[in-house]
């Protein structure tokens, strides 16, 4: 399909980056789809039934596999999606500092790295970066604490997603996009969550899609609610 956009979406192994490649593919997108393990990389190659599927490994937090992707990817992509994140410690208190910096490097600094290293492949004008959020990254609606290293790693994340908007995305008029999927019955999420994978992942593309193209960067819920920063 010559007029076929194409996505790539980093860490698709489960969850919602694992919608996320299910929803683009039933709309007809070709998609690149990263996975960290040979297991993962074989559930998705079984999800390709019309030939739009490329399944490629990368780890966000290892500058090697940010490169070699970056000198993969030819473009132009119109989305980038970075699906990057752990919960870590409970308690900052307790947490060693190892710990620390594995939350810090994986919800923050290597979805960012990675970011501005493929920034240049997203088409102009309409290409869209999107980095997985969370409601619980913003400050002005912390009114309950808890997780402060998942919170404040994300909340790092969302500065360093506007920093890239201000300097090379802006230069090539892109969106950025930084995204709440909602509380989704993941394994991060948990039972008790309140959506499914595959209603957060429609939700996801919806916004996407309606966002694309405005040249801004917004703190966007899947079902359209603006967040506070």
């Amino acid at each position: 399909m010559a007029d076929a956009k194409t996505a790539l979406i980093v860490g698709a192994s489960r969850g919602i980056g694992l919608g996320l490649v299910e929803e683009y593919l039933a709309r007809g997108w070709s998609v690149i789809a990263t996975v960290r393990d040979a297991a993962a990389e074989a559930e998705l190659t079984a999800m390709d039934r019309a030939g739009r599927l490329t399944v490629a490994r990368a780890d966000v937090t290892r500058d090697s596999d940010i490169q070699a992707l970056a000198d993969r990817i030819e473009g132009p992509l119109d989305l980038l999606y970075v699906n990057a994140g752990i919960m870590g410690p409970e308690e900052m208190t307790t947490a060693s500092s190892e710990e620390i910096d594995q939350v810090m490097q994986t919800n923050a600094f290597g979805p960012a790295r990675l970011a501005w290293a493929l920034v240049d492949k997203l088409r102009p004008k309409t290409g869209v970066v999107a980095l997985m959020s969370t409601g619980m990254a913003s400050i002005a609606d912390n009114s309950s604490g808890g997780y402060d290293i998942y919170r404040a790693s994300k909340a790092a994340q969302n500065m360093l997603a506007r920093s890239l908007w201000v300097g090379p995305g802006r230069a090539r008029e892109l969106t950025v996009l930084s995204v709440n999927p909602g509380w989704v019955k993941t394994a991060m999420g948990g039972r008790g969550a309140t959506i499914d994978v595959p209603t957060s992942a429609r939700g996801i593309a919806d916004q996407i899609e309606a966002h694309a193209g405005s040249g801004e960067h917004r703190f966007v819920g899947w079902n359209g609610r603006e967040l506070p920063w």
